[in-house]
């Protein structure tokens, strides 16, 4: 397991889902043991919630034709060279989180969605825009942008919680099943009740 920059910041991305775990990873890493970060990110040992479910067919299958024809490796390179200008150029020299998209689409080989699908989605259907705090991958500023043209949406964010917060909250599941009941006003009193995961401590 290769464990160079580029590696170390997906983890961070995909880690998360164990982010009780993330300072003590971090920690052993600095002094010279990398075991933890390196079983995470080779093994997929992140949680049962994180892993096994992605569907590779329709994730490339969203990228490949929505995404790369009308972003250039270029461009994306250049986003992330802005967004994280402190970075060392041996990070910067990937573009982040999907080091590798190209290439799997060249071989993915599905044709580019129609322009339109770039497009912002507007309209006055009742919509629930649900994220979590800690998702990295997509944050949670990501609701209120989606919600802007959705004259009907509510917009709801679960603290603690890391991406597809569906899966891995239960107050998340109430809230959805409280807006398909009643989709102006969603049950969200649970949100009150969660509390920061407790961070893993060395011995």
């Amino acid at each position: 397991v290769v464990l160079d920059g580029g590696a170390l910041v997906n983890w961070m991305t995909s880690a998360t889902h164990v982010a009780p775990q993330v300072p003590i990873a971090l920690d052993e890493l600095a002094h010279g043991k990398p075991q933890r970060i390196a079983q995470q990110w080779a093994g997929g040992k992140l949680s049962p919630q994180a892993m096994g479910r992605v569907a590779h067919g329709l994730v490339y299958g969203v990228f490949c034709s929505a995404w790369t024809p009308y972003e250039s490796e270029e461009e994306a390179l250049r986003a992330g060279q802005e967004a994280f200008p402190s970075f060392p150029r041996s990070v910067q020299a990937q573009a982040p989180q999907l080091t590798f998209l190209r290439p799997d689409c060249d071989v993915w080989n599905v044709p580019a969605a129609p322009r339109s699908i770039r497009d912002k989605t507007r309209g006055d259907i009742p919509t629930l825009a649900l994220s979590g705090s800690f998702d990295s991958q997509t944050g949670a500023d990501n609701g209120p942008y989606v919600a802007s043209t959705l004259t009907k949406a509510k917009v709801v964010t679960v603290p603690y919680e890391p991406h597809v917060v569906f899966a891995t909250s239960k107050c998340a599941q109430e809230i959805t099943v409280s807006f398909f009941n009643t989709p102006a006003a969603p049950k969200t009193a649970c949100l009150k009740s969660l509390e920061p995961p407790k961070f893993e401590i060395g011995h």
